[in-house]
């Protein structure tokens, strides 16, 4: 089997992790979970991080084919909206994000979202390969996330998103909306069922180093490992995520997010942020 050839960016104000996946035979590409710079006390955007992974796509005169959201994010402003403009590559997102778009648009009072999903370009069913060239994707969805959460099957790889990350680091905080630690706890199991060489390549970091493979995590995730059942997962992921701070992204990262990575103009008048009580969410 051919394996893709992978390019890792991490974005040092939120420790996400985007990846730029090439099919050698093709030169046919795909980005997973592209970030913009924000500054949510000014409000102002920036997409200094993603064009820089546009250049080296141009540079390696390659085919933008998708662009791979691993859910509607919390942590980071997604770039998919900049990248489809400026690529042309399409929007695909696992298809329970409909569920969430119901639910959330109205919160957040964004009457120009669509509501059957699509502003995004594919709406990814459980195990429903797609390809990219002479590679095939495949989405795991994931329920301990927003409905639309998925994970990216590819080769000998898959793409966690904030689920599984590096051992040291165990799993993605569950106290955003949307999370549910016992269902995340089975969500990370059905990754570690993947074969054992298999290579996890997370989309959150607080090093430049992250990945590692599911053998790795079964024997030495601390949260993951094969010692530890759901019940003690979600003591440990509850504990860990008391200490955290407030995820303050998440509000402007979500609005960004059911509109398909596209950020609201600004107004003329009041924040291009408005606040929303996420304890409803």
């Amino acid at each position: 089997m051919m394996q893709p050839e992978i390019t890792s960016y991490r974005h040092p104000a939120t420790g996400t992790v985007s990846y730029l996946v090439v099919d050698p035979a093709t030169f046919l590409c795909a980005i997973v979970d592209p970030v913009l710079d924000f500054d949510p006390v000014t409000e102002e955007i920036d997409t200094r991080f993603v064009d820089a992974i546009i250049a080296d796509i141009r540079a390696k005169d390659l085919g933008p084919t998708w662009i791979l959201e691993t859910g509607l994010h919390t942590g980071h402003l997604s770039a998919a909206g900049h990248l489809k403009y400026e690529t042309g590559a399409s929007v695909c997102i696992g298809a329970g994000v409909v569920e969430s778009l119901k639910r959330l648009a109205p919160q957040f009072g964004e009457t120009m979202v669509d509501l059957d999903g699509w502003d995004f370009d594919k709406l990814a069913q459980d195990g429903d390969t797609f390809p990219m060239g002479g590679l095939e994707i495949t989405p795991i969805a994931l329920t301990g996330r927003l409905p639309g959460a998925v994970a990216y099957r590819m080769a000998d790889m898959v793409f966690t998103g904030d689920l599984v990350l590096a051992p040291a680091e165990g799993s993605g905080r569950c106290d955003i909306p949307g999370a549910d630690a016992g269902k995340a706890w089975d969500d990370a199991r059905k990754i570690l069922a993947l074969p054992p060489e298999t290579r996890i390549l997370p989309g959150v970091s607080a090093t430049a180093a992250c990945e590692s493979t599911v053998a790795d995590a079964k024997a030495s995730n601390i949260q993951l490992n094969d010692t530890i059942d759901q019940l003690d997962f979600i003591a440990l992921r509850t504990a860990a995520d008391a200490f955290l701070p407030d995820p303050d992204l998440a509000a402007a990262a979500l609005r960004v997010a059911i509109r398909a990575g596209r950020p609201p103009s600004p107004p003329e008048s009041g924040p291009r942020f408005p606040s929303v009580d996420l304890s409803k969410l």
